[in-house]
């Protein structure tokens, strides 16, 4: 494969590692195996009305999560099996049958009932607890990126519902809804009014996903879970790192993926040789 190029808004071009050419960017060379590149291109086609999915980020961008979102889950989309057991592994006990996956998902984009704007999840899950009841795992993933995203402080609506959901131990607090910590308030704000329209009885979790190198992003969670009233009665908070994530997909059955997905996203072996192996004060 060949690398890409970075346009930068000033219309200036240069070759950058971390994107694909365009010729592989079209070839689908962002995703680890062909299968994953058609369900990646079929979620595209038939995205939900509103969905803001970054094409030349999810084609070309070798360093962007919603790629690595499509490469973690899109098999488990279409072979129920699959599915089961990677969720069995990752949280077990909560589902006794996963129904649905949705990519770039949100219950109603601008619909005042929700947030009344476009936030969104990278991946919903849906199914049925072992109680009967309905279930959903709400997932946020992270690569290169940090948690940082436009504050939400100007918004009435944002802290009627810090106050009326009641997941955080100051719901007045102003870093709820800056910085660091605006993405994962809106996203915890959202999972929680899912719950409360499905009924209480409903099953819910909010979940991240990062690599442990990823220090921005873990910075974030951290701080966002020291702020969190723990009652049991709401919908958890969860965290996980990548390579979690990775290993439980090879002790589900596809340690191939597995293997491709660590040699892509966590092992940074080369990037170590490569500064172990420069050699300083030659004439070269």
């Amino acid at each position: 494969m060949k690398p890409g190029l970075h346009r930068s808004r000033s219309g200036s071009q240069r070759v950058l590692g971390s994107r694909l050419s365009e010729v592989d960017a079209k070839q689908g060379r962002n995703f680890l195996t062909p299968d994953i590149a058609r369900l990646a291109r079929r979620a595209v086609a038939y995205r939900e009305y509103g969905a803001v999915i970054d094409e030349q980020r999810l084609w070309e961008n070798l360093l962007s999560s919603q790629p690595l979102t499509f490469n973690l889950f899109a098999l488990c989309q279409v072979d129920e099996e699959r599915r089961h057991r990677l969720f069995e592994h990752l949280f077990p006990g909560f589902f006794l049958r996963v129904e649905k996956l949705a990519f770039e998902h949100s219950p109603g984009r601008g619909d005042p009932r929700y947030l009344g704007d476009y936030t969104a999840f990278d991946l919903f899950i849906s199914g049925i607890a072992p109680d009967g009841r309905a279930a959903f795992i709400a997932i946020e993933v992270k690569y290169s990126e940090d948690m940082r995203q436009p504050g939400r402080s100007g918004s009435a609506r944002y802290r009627e519902l810090t106050r009326a959901c009641a997941l955080h131990l100051d719901p007045e607090a102003p870093s709820l809804l800056t910085g660091h910590l605006a993405q994962l308030t809106a996203e915890h704000l959202l999972a929680a009014l899912i719950r409360e329209q499905w009924g209480q009885g409903a099953h819910g979790l909010f979940v991240t996903i990062a690599p442990a190198a990823n220090r921005e992003a873990w910075y974030a969670v951290e701080l966002y879970r020291s702020m969190l009233d723990r009652r049991p009665d709401g919908v958890p908070f969860v965290t996980l790192a990548l390579e979690d994530v990775i290993a439980a997909i090879g002790a589900a059955g596809d340690a191939d993926l597995a293997a491709r997905l660590h040699a892509r996203y966590t092992d940074f072996s080369p990037v170590h040789r490569l500064i172990d192996e420069w050699e300083p004060f030659t004439d070269d």
